[in-house]
């Protein structure tokens, strides 16, 4: 399959995880308001009653929490679009988007690697996957970048 193509689809996934991450955010699934047991809303309470001044604004770990995740979601959403435009950068030359191509496919993976390490599976397998087509996207675009045309090899032979 074509570079551009894979891109395409890794950014269709991105935002696909960005619409489910939002949801997540905004549906309390992610935050604890999705009716969390005693225990869970003891830790909850905690998190919001625990303020602390910083760079002269007083902040809860909660304040944290949720700045942490609408970051999350801003930056997934660049993602998804950053990678449909490379798709047509990709499209047009191939050798210009790969070094962009690869700086995306780092952020994903080490993306990936957070999502395991300290999430769950969903996250984990939906980088996975944006990862996957990224490393295909980027061999297909070194592949075609690197071609020998037959007529350049006609021209330099003749």
């Amino acid at each position: 399959m074509k570079h551009w193509i894979w891109l395409r689809v890794a950014a269709i996934l991105q935002a696909l995880g960005t619409i489910l991450h939002t949801i997540a955010t905004a549906s309390g699934t992610a935050s604890g308001s999705a009716t969390p047991g005693a225990r869970e809303q003891a830790v909850l309470e905690a998190m919001r009653g625990f303020h602390f001044d910083i760079m002269g604004s007083s902040r809860s770990v909660w304040d944290f929490y949720r700045g942490y995740e609408f970051s999350m979601t801003a930056v997934f959403a660049v993602l998804a679009v950053l990678m449909w435009q490379l798709s047509g950068l990709s499209r047009a030359d191939s050798r210009q988007a790969l070094p962009l191509i690869v700086t995306v496919l780092v952020c994903t993976i080490l993306l990936d690697i957070l999502s395991w390490t300290y999430f769950f599976a969903g996250p984990g397998v939906m980088s996975a996957l944006i990862s996957l087509c990224l490393g295909l996207a980027a061999d297909s675009s070194y592949r075609d970048s690197h071609a020998v045309l037959p007529s350049a090899v006609q021209t330099s032979a003749g």
